[in-house]
């Protein structure tokens, strides 16, 4: 089966519900969290620049300025509490950047403004959706070149400055001040750039954060040196006229490069926005996130909200071919996606006192941008494309236990390690242990198409064994395939509906394993099982 498709025949979606192999059908509700992890809540578009009025002399126009965040992920985030930062600079005061702060404060940033989203109540952001953060939450299509909207806002910074408090949405919720220079209480975006911002996890301790003065003074206005690990997201924002990396307020680590508009011209009516690094099936875009905003961010004129482009970019085709067992191992060099009736697999196993087999965590092909490295492709005998993506992986972490040999003998240094190869043949999935040497299972040796393993302890070993049909790690020389298996549309086998089904495998849809069957659907011995 040849899938020659464009990238719109090919569509590349997931919403927030999403079904694959052992993959969960309801986005769970998930906490973003600090690291600067890429997939989970970004900065999506900025429109810092500001515009012009529509009077026949018009005049600089900043109220329509606004942040957009969005959910880049599979699952519904929960946006309680996270705070937005603005990075120090405030017009012609000193600012500390990134080099600075490399030699004074080293993984840290010092931020001008701290505001905070939702900080009582669970603010729900689901799949593909995005979140709107305003000055002045009212529409400006009257006022303004550009024609933004803000009526539609999330939140408001609900400013009792002269130019803002006039111009607030009572129906928008506030967005919590918490810390600022001087009396500004707007969000102070500069319209010339530098205009850099930042996402803190809601667990950062701002009380534990020290206060600092403008680069090189002893007095003045304060500012806030916060720690780089608890950022979610940053994005550097320079000075458009003269764009240099000299004006960077973050770590290389954090954000490789920076953004700005197009246009040098102040006021100018740009936004910068990411791009598209494909679109689901289902009409969900997944944006590029490569911790890297010259490459991540492009300018737009278009400043309506919750659009970014349509089109795809830095994508590029791969062949593969499903032999007939319906498994093949990958290992692709650059993060991928696929088409949706084939499921991509992964397998992890603990060293926990509930560890009972390898558990398997099962994608469609369709709903993520999954990271580099090995991968057990699923579905049916064919040939099919699948998608390299020159941004980042979505899934954010990955099993370190299943290893992609780039040699041709691999010796562990661990001697009680044991090395399990895959085996694709049809009827006899799973994995193999290599044969002893010198009594020993931890040199496996690799051919071309043979290069996937895992390595795990006697320990481990001893505790799957049941599982898999023996009896201690002596006995455990093949794991049986316990994860997906080949269909061409969910890559599970048949749904059958029973009372109470008897099983000694049971796996939730999410690819954990249970004790036994829950109500709902569960994966019983490799089949689909609904217990009433």
């Amino acid at each position: 089966m040849k899938l020659s498709t464009s990238l719109r025949m090919l569509p590349f979606v997931v919403g927030g519900i999403m079904l694959a192999g052992a993959q969960v059908c309801q986005a769970k509700l998930v906490k973003p969290s600090g690291g600067s992890v890429s997939g989970n809540l970004v900065i999506s578009k900025v429109f810092y620049a500001g515009s012009k009025t529509l009077a026949d002399s018009p005049k600089n126009y900043t109220l329509n300025q606004y942040i957009e965040l969005y959910n880049n992920s599979a699952d519904t985030l929960d946006l309680k509490g996270v705070y937005l930062a603005l990075a120090n600079t405030d017009g012609g005061t000193a600012a500390w950047t990134a080099q600075d702060m490399a030699e004074a404060h080293k993984d840290s940033a010092v931020v001008k403004q701290i505001f905070q989203l939702s900080p009582d109540a669970t603010f729900r952001l689901d799949p593909g959706k995005s979140v709107v953060i305003a000055n002045c939450a009212v529409n400006h299509s009257d006022a303004a070149t550009g024609g933004v909207d803000l009526s539609a806002a999330d939140f408001e910074a609900k400013s009792e400055n002269k130019t803002y408090k006039d111009s607030h949405n009572a129906a928008v919720a506030e967005l919590k001040l918490v810390s600022t220079f001087g009396t500004t209480d707007f969000i102070n975006l500069l319209n010339a750039g530098p205009a850099s911002v930042m996402l803190l996890a809601a667990d950062t301790n701002l009380e534990k954060c020290p206060k600092t003065f403008a680069n090189g003074k002893t007095k003045g206005s304060e500012y806030t040196i916060v720690p780089l690990y608890k950022s979610i997201d940053c994005v550097d924002i320079v000075k458009q006229k003269t764009p240099s990396a000299d004006d960077k307020r973050f770590a290389q680590s954090y954000d490789a490069g920076y953004a700005c508009t197009a246009s040098a011209d102040n006021f100018n009516g740009q936004a910068v926005v990411r791009k598209t690094a494909f679109v689901t099936s289902d009409g969900r875009t997944v944006l590029f996130d490569t911790n890297n905003s010259s490459t991540d961010f492009e300018s737009t004129g278009d400043l309506a909200l919750r659009t970014y482009g349509e089109t795809p970019v830095g994508l590029s085709d791969s062949t593969i071919v499903i032999p007939e067992s319906g498994y093949l191992a990958i290992n692709p060099a650059k993060p991928f996606c696929g088409p949706k009736n084939l499921t991509f697999t992964y397998l992890n196993v603990s060293n926990s006192n509930t560890t009972t087999d390898m558990t398997y965590y099962n994608y469609p092909g369709d709903s993520l941008l999954l990271i580099k490295g090995p991968w057990i492709a699923v579905g049916q005998p064919g040939t099919y494309v699948i998608k390299l993506s020159e941004s980042q992986g979505v899934m954010k972490s990955r099993s370190s236990g299943m290893t992609w040999s780039d040699e041709d003998t691999k010796t562990l240094s661990q001697t009680n390690r044991m090395i399990y190869k895959f085996c694709n043949e049809k009827g006899n999935v799973g994995f193999k242990r290599v044969e002893a040497v010198d009594g020993k299972y931890n040199t496996a040796t690799f051919s071309d198409g043979d290069r996937l393993y895992y390595a795990i302890t006697e320990s481990i070993a001893d505790k799957i064994a049941a599982a898999n049909g023996a009896t201690d790690h002596t006995d455990l020389a093949f794991v049986k395939w316990h994860g997906a298996t080949p269909d061409t549309t969910t890559g599970i086998s048949n749904v059958t509906a029973v009372d109470a089904p008897a099983a000694n495998v049971v796996y939730s849809l999410q690819g954990t394993r249970l004790s036994e069957p829950r109500k709902g659907i569960n994966i019983v011995n490799g089949r689909k099982v609904v217990v009433r």
